[in-house]
């Protein structure tokens, strides 16, 4: 035992020495915000991936498995398990978590605009002797909408098929395939009102902070509710994403999810998070948002500008820091809370987009690639008091959403450090 003693003293000594001569990420910010990253359960399951998670990330954020669609696909059914095991991982070593998300379009908890009776029964709509109304629906084969929010409009949901990917439900062979469509008879239903989508909102809003209020410390409330139009000069009504909620509610669904979220935890910094956020469009519909609804008293403490920029012009600098600091004359908190830098010229938060099948990180690439992510490190750096945190999105390039071949973390496929990586955490140097 004594033996043991002393290698288990030793093998501690040597670890904190090493630390000490290579910190991580996290600790060569410690003075600045917190570094955080997106994970999936395999990631935190994995030792070798939640060894670097440990030593690099201060927090941490559930890529797909707290979105809406995910956690909670239909009345009085809740999928717990991913979500409780990336948590779990968290409360067991002291990290805090960004919750991701409450209300977003695309992976949304679709049910809620519904109309259930006393029974959970869907209630369909009858004409005047009672009978049931048909319509007619067409029916498509392959991968459709996600969430029926409107359908995709952001990340990829998990388990969707990535491009040359065989959907769920196809056979061997019929990948890339559209199917002829169908037309088929299905009752009418009867669609929710205002006041009942948002009894539901409520419940599941309250339902998910209080199940994770003790380890999350923020939340993205509301994702992507603007819209994806190029005209800073667009009336504010015209600056939203025509979303299902958009159309049921108006801007008052945003209002509403802030709302409820902060009756569940008051001491949560609650999050307006959307992509693009720098465009001098984008960033106009969200400041007139931001303060109209804060106006009306709805409780908006933060904005979370994702990132899912590229290496060429997305963002200018000059636009991002514009950007940070509009912000900044509503919300005392920024976050950049998706950070990535592909290495094509698309960027931005939508589905449609290469998956790099052929790109190659060459020298000149890699280094344009440095110079990128230490531009808009050094902006950031400069607001420091007002930036609590910086998560990429995704641990390496194999987990990215946009594909191991866009090569836009700091981690390879292999989890091993890029040069990147050093460009980022050496700045002192």
């Amino acid at each position: 035992m004594k033996k043991l003693s002393v290698i288990a003293l030793i093998t501690t000594i040597v670890l904190s020495a090493c630390g000490q001569k290579d910190p991580g990420l996290k600790d060569a910010y410690k003075n600045y915000f917190k570094i955080g990253v997106a994970v999936t359960p395999r990631n935190v399951t994995d030792s070798l991936q939640a060894a670097i998670i440990l030593k690099e990330f201060n927090s941490i954020t559930a890529e797909n498995c707290m979105k809406p669609g995910e956690i909670h696909p239909q009345p009085g059914v809740w999928n717990f398990t991913q979500a409780d095991a990336i948590a779990n991982f968290c409360r067991a070593n002291g990290i805090k978590m960004r919750g991701h998300c409450l209300v977003w379009h695309s992976q949304f908890a679709n049910w809620m605009f519904n109309k259930y009776d006393e029974n959970g029964n869907q209630v369909v709509e009858r004409d005047a002797n009672g009978d049931t109304i048909w319509v007619e629906q067409t029916a498509r084969g392959g991968f459709g909408g996600f969430g029926g929010f409107g359908g995709f409009g952001g990340q990829r949901p998990q388990g969707a098929p990535q491009a040359g990917q065989r959907g769920q439900g196809q056979r061997p062979g019929q990948q890339g395939q559209a199917q002829a469509p169908q037309t088929i008879k299905v009752p009418k239903y009867a669609k929710a009102t205002k006041e009942e989508f948002y009894d539901s909102l409520r419940a599941h809003i309250h339902t998910i902070i209080n199940r994770y209020k003790d380890v999350v410390y923020c939340w993205d409330v509301v994702n992507e509710a603007m819209s994806d139009a190029n005209n800073p000069d667009a009336p504010y009504e015209q600056s939203f994403r025509q979303s299902t909620a958009y159309q049921l509610c108006g801007d008052e669904f945003i209002k509403k999810a802030f709302e409820f979220a902060h009756e569940a935890d008051p001491n949560a910094g609650l999050f307006y998070n959307d992509y693009s956020a720098w465009t001098p469009a984008k960033r106009t519909y969200i400041y007139n948002m931001v303060k109209k609804l804060q106006s009306e008293g709805a409780p908006i403490t933060g904005i979370g500008m994702q990132g899912h920029y590229n290496i060429y012009d997305n963002p200018t600098i000059e636009d991002f820091e514009k950007a940070i600091q509009m912000y900044l004359e509503l919300v005392d908190d920024i976050q950049i809370t998706e950070f990535d830098v592909r290495i094509n010229h698309e960027a931005g938060g939508q589905l449609q987009f290469s998956r790099g099948e052929g790109q190659t990180l060459t020298d000149s690439i890699a280094q344009m690639q440095m110079a990128k992510y230490d531009e808009l490190f050094k902006v950031i750096r400069k607001y420091k008091k007002n930036f609590s945190c910086v998560t990429f999105w995704n641990l390496g390039d194999r987990d990215s959403w946009l594909g191991a071949n866009n090569f836009p973390l700091l981690f390879d496929g292999q989890y091993q450090r890029k040069p990147v990586y050093y460009t980022v955490r050496d700045f002192k140097k």
